[in-house]
C-alpha cells in the first residue's frame, strides 16, 4: 500500500510540476507578444507623427506660395 501512495504522490508531483511549467511558459510567451505589439503600435504612432509633420511642412509651403501670388496681384 505504501508504494501505491508513493507512486501516486510522485505522479501528482510530476503533473503539478508540468502544469506550473506550462503556465509559466504560456505567461512569458504572452508577455513577449505584448511587447512586440507595443513596438508595432509605437512604430505606427511614429509613422503617423511623421506624416503629420510632413503635411504641416507642405501646408506651410503652399501657404507661402498663396501669399506670394496674392502680393503679386
Amino acid at each position: 500500500m505504501e508504494t501505491n501512495k508513493e507512486n501516486a504522490s510522485l505522479i501528482a508531483g510530476a503533473i503539478g510540476g508540468l502544469t506550473i511549467g506550462w503556465v509559466v511558459k504560456t505567461y512569458l510567451s504572452n508577455q513577449q507578444q505584448l511587447e512586440e505589439h507595443r513596438s508595432v503600435i509605437q512604430r505606427l504612432k511614429d509613422f503617423e507623427n511623421h506624416l503629420y509633420e510632413d503635411g504641416k511642412k507642405r501646408a506651410n509651403v503652399i501657404e507661402g506660395i498663396k501669399q506670394e501670388v496674392n502680393r503679386k496681384t
